[in-house]
């Protein structure tokens, strides 16, 4: 057990370091102690043998003040008390020198002790200050830990942000730069590492090099930023990007560089262009639509029958509004041949016979608004005069020739229906078929009514229905 572990030197420790905390009653303490000890040499009289007594006190005060002015004070109080009765009381010299060595053996002692109790003082307030040390430099390691930690975080959040990230400096170089705004220029990160920003996209320094410069002279922030241009990244191709362009200020207030924020908007602008497109085409076919409908009212007559009229006018408006729901499905970019043919099939199933084209033929939403017309007609007519008003049957086939431009073809044959009568006029339906083969798909009709029903033959080019 070390000395500054034993109890002795941790009561005495205390005790000095009460003392210490209140030096005016640790100076009375020692000059009391002086006093007392010259009132003793005084009582005893001349010839004690100790006339060094009031040194102890004194060391003892200097001990226990460790240094303080109040311990230096004592100190040399009870030395000058000393010297005043070695020399001024006659017959205080001992008359042998024993006496005097037992005195100085203990001025000895307690000088010595002193020592001993400094060096174990020292030696505590060393591995204090050792431990104190120790804990200041592994809370500074735990500290740089943390901080190398939340550098690593703030790193990677600034390479893996799904925008474009850049620090430009006052020449407007790139200083920094993350993987998302490298990819969106076409350069490497390494590549735009001190590069001024119109050498790696010329094409946007006419719109963007002013924001940038008033960034850096107004010390204010340019959101909202809309760009477009060409990159290396995809030659030939106009692109967009939404920008924020903020300062970084330095130690002194001013701008020292520009932060970059980049998000490119070019598949949304595109889609908002398609989608104004649409709601364009959208205007544009509901206005026709509307229009065809009114055609139909009016042109349809009135045979004085007001069921049968409106059953009628009904019917080819439910064939607008079924052509009309297949269009928006495919967002009126066009509907296959064989989704128009099943639609008006789907009532007749068993009495048609169908033969359909080898591969799918795309029509344009004009086109296929004519030929589910056409259709609608054919089987409104057969169901009221024709083949499938008396369980006849009706045989629907679609063929594709031509060496040159290609030709579709639609041929509509009935049989064992009842006896046909020809009429003296062309009906609606037939005028509406006419209308809808010559004008909008630019072919050729050929409707006869033979006696074993009706014959009908269409021919139009494929270049004037498919779809884009």
């Amino acid at each position: 057990m070390s000395a500054a572990g034993s109890p002795t030197a941790s009561c005495w420790f205390a005790l000095r370091g009460r003392f210490r905390r209140h030096p005016a009653l640790s100076l009375c303490l020692a000059l009391g102690l002086v006093g007392a000890a010259v009132a003793v040499r005084f009582a005893m009289g001349p010839g004690y043998p100790a006339p060094f007594i009031p040194f102890y006190p004194a060391i003892l005060a200097s001990t226990l003040l460790g240094g303080r002015p109040a311990g230096y004070a004592a100190l040399v109080a009870s030395m000058t008390s000393a010297a005043y009765l070695f020399f001024a009381l006659p017959g205080s010299m001992p008359p042998t020198a024993v006496p005097v060595a037992v005195a100085l053996f203990g001025l000895v002692a307690l000088t010595v002790i002193e020592i001993l109790v400094g060096l174990t003082s020292l030696a505590d307030r060393l591995r204090d200050r050792e431990r104190f040390l120790l804990q200041q430099a592994q809370a500074l390691a735990q500290r740089e830990v943390q901080t190398a930690a939340r550098l690593g975080e703030l790193e990677a959040i600034y390479e893996q942000a799904p925008i474009g990230l850049g620090f430009l400096d006052a020449d407007l170089r790139f200083v920094r730069i993350n993987s998302a705004l490298a990819e969106i220029n076409g350069h490497s990160v390494e590549a735009h590492l001190g590069q001024c920003v119109w050498d790696l996209v010329p094409d946007l320094r006419a719109n963007a090099e002013p924001l940038l410069r008033g960034v850096l002279e107004q010390g204010t922030i340019a959101r909202d930023v809309e760009l477009s241009g060409e990159t290396p990244a995809l030659p030939g191709v106009e692109r967009h990007w939404k920008e924020l362009f903020y300062p970084v200020l330095g130690a002194d207030g001013r701008p020292d560089g520009v932060g970059i924020l980049c998000e490119e908007t070019t598949d949304v602008k595109r889609a908002q262009e398609r989608e104004d497109l649409l709601m364009h085409e959208v205007d544009h076919r509901a206005k026709n639509l509307l229009a065809v409908v009114q055609s139909v009212v009016q042109l349809t007559r009135f045979t004085g029958d007001p069921d049968a009229f409106k059953a009628s006018i009904t019917g080819r408006i439910q064939a607008l509004g079924r052509v009309h729901a297949l269009l928006s499905r495919n967002r009126w970019e066009g509907v296959r041949l064989d989704e128009i043919v099943q639609q008006e099939l789907a009532p007749f199933e068993g009495a048609v016979g169908l033969a359909m084209l080898d591969h799918p033929l795309h029509l344009s939403p004009g086109a296929a608004q004519a030929i589910s017309m056409v259709l609608h007609e054919l089987f409104t007519n057969s169901v009221k005069y024709g083949a499938l008003s008396a369980n006849g049957r009706v045989e629907l086939a679609f063929s594709e020739s031509g060496d040159g431009e290609s030709v579709i073809g639609l041929d509509w044959r009935e049989h064992d229906g009842p006896p046909v009568t020809v009429p003296q006029a062309a009906g609606f339906g037939t005028k509406l078929i006419r209308t809808a083969v010559k004008g909008t798909l630019g072919g050729e009709l050929d409707y006869q009514l033979k006696p074993e029903g009706l014959h009908c033959t269409i021919r139009f080019p494929r270049s004037a229905c498919a779809a884009a």
